[in-house]
């Protein structure tokens, strides 16, 4: 088969000489209909250091998709998993026997690898997942909305942690998961959001969302370069309800902090690129305002998954995302107008597009 093999930091190739991954006990095979590019295969192509301690090569990438059953491993209950049925998963494999998975906290598991990071993914035309992690899809639902679930579902956890229906929300980043964090936030009821990013292309992104959606009266487009705290915190009166800290830059850290009322939420996404953050005025800002933080790590298994396609199903429409649809034979051009900010989403397709 075809697929894109990372074969050493920063270095891959899309190859055609692939062997068919075969589903083993408990696994199955799912013949793949379309992929995401995320953020995170463009740190692995462009050889980013932090990325150098996850990854496995040679591995094939890709952890967004969505695809059809094609072959069931050995003991799966084929009369749960039809073969040719519409189909995604999650890709994080987890072990079902650390602190955390034992909580039925699986998103979180210790030793949790990754499908399309050091495990082969969905770059190809065939992917293999445990049986566990498969998610059966509506029939009807866009193909290229399906093959990116796994960052609306990041989206829908941040934004459902602290629910913000009826609050007032603040999302810090406006790149492709803020961006999903705004949709989720107006399409539930949050009765205020502000969005704040440093980028002009981010910002003006921002403002043709609000036109699109005719959400003049709820969001408030805060450009971070320009004293963006007293913006929220004089807009609201002392402060949102919730911050979604998105960009992992440790001045939107500290922004979202900030701009959050006493007693209120803050939801870290966001990934800084060091290892460690300062929190300016630590006992001012955050011990003294009582706040609670909030780490989102991945989709929770399986919540988050029926909380987006419930939304999904009553009308949350994410296609505008999708900015560029292009074959897996352009994973390179689409890796790098996706790491340059140009699209917003790149879906490809491995085979004829549904």
């Amino acid at each position: 088969m075809k697929g894109v093999q990372l074969t050493a930091p920063g270095q891959y190739r899309l190859r055609r000489d692939l062997p068919v991954p075969e589903p083993g006990p408990n696994e199955i095979r799912l013949r793949v209909a379309a992929a995401g590019i995320c953020g995170t295969d463009v740190h692995i192509c462009h050889g980013d250091p932090s990325m150098n301690g996850m990854i496995a090569p040679p591995v094939v990438l890709g952890h967004e998709f969505c695809g059809h059953i094609d072959k069931l491993g050995a003991a799966v209950d084929a009369a749960k998993f039809e073969l040719g049925a519409f189909a995604s998963a999650e890709m994080h494999e987890v072990c079902h026997e650390c602190a955390a998975c034992r909580d039925g906290a699986y998103h979180a598991c210790a030793t949790a690898r990754i499908r399309g990071v050091n495990m082969d993914g969905a770059f190809a035309e065939f992917v293999v997942v445990s049986a566990s992690n498969v998610v059966l899809l509506p029939a009807d639902l866009p193909v290229q909305v399906a093959a990116v679930l796994d960052p609306l579902g990041n989206a829908v956890h941040t934004a459902m942690k602290v629910p913000v229906a009826g609050r007032t929300c603040a999302i810090v980043g406006f790149g492709p998961i803020g961006a999903m964090c705004g949709e989720v936030a107006a399409f539930v009821g949050s009765t205020q959001i502000y969005v704040l990013d440093v980028s002009d292309h981010a910002l003006q992104r921002a403002r043709d969302w609000v036109e699109r959606r005719s959400l003049h009266d709820r969001v408030t487009i805060v450009d971070a370069r320009k004293n963006p705290v007293e913006a929220v915190v004089a807009g609201t009166g002392g402060g949102v309800d919730v911050a979604l800290e998105i960009s992992g830059h440790p001045d939107g850290i500290n922004n979202a902090i900030q701009m959050v009322r006493p007693a209120g939420h803050v939801v870290n996404l966001g990934l800084p690129r060091g290892d460690a953050v300062t929190i300016e005025r630590f006992s001012k800002n955050f011990i003294f305002k009582g706040l609670t933080m909030h780490a989102v790590v991945g989709r929770e298994m399986f919540r988050t998954w029926h909380q987006m396609l419930d939304l999904l199903k009553n009308g949350l429409d994410i296609r505008h995302f999708i900015t560029a649809e292009m074959p897996l034979e352009s994973f390179a051009e689409g890796v790098e107008r996706f790491g340059r900010g140009e699209e917003q989403k790149v879906v490809l397709y491995p085979g004829e597009r549904a």
